[in-house]
């Protein structure tokens, strides 16, 4: 049964590669990223040496609301997930946060989903 809506049966997963470079610089691609259907998983794919996801809030919803209804979590340190229910049309800024593993040091990104539904 899906947390969205409970009898919706389309389900996808769309892909957020999030690098990291030499430098500290955080891009994410791609940075606005268009999600149709419904219940969509989105995955959050780290690329860079040195950095990794926080064990909670690596992505953060600003005022997702209802379309966003459960925190992002972390599946390890170099993938995080978001469920986006998708019912409503609109852009969602969110922010992308990475750790240093060594120093422990914090680098964000705010890209945009823009759900089509």
């Amino acid at each position: 049964m899906s947390v969205c809506a409970p009898d919706a049966v389309e389900q996808a997963v769309q892909h957020v590669l999030v690098n990291v470079d030499t430098a500290g610089n955080i891009s994410c691609a791609p940075a606005q990223l268009n999600v149709t259907g419904s219940d969509v998983l989105i995955t959050f794919l780290l690329s860079g040496s040195d950095w990794a996801f926080a064990d909670s809030e690596a992505v953060v919803v600003s005022g997702g609301g209802s379309q966003f209804p459960i925190p992002s979590w972390t599946v390890n340190n170099k993938q995080a997930a978001l469920l986006d229910c998708n019912t409503q049309p609109g852009s969602f800024s969110y922010t992308v946060t990475v750790q240093h593993v060594v120093t422990g040091h914090k680098r964000s990104m705010d890209p945009t989903i823009k759900n089509e539904v």
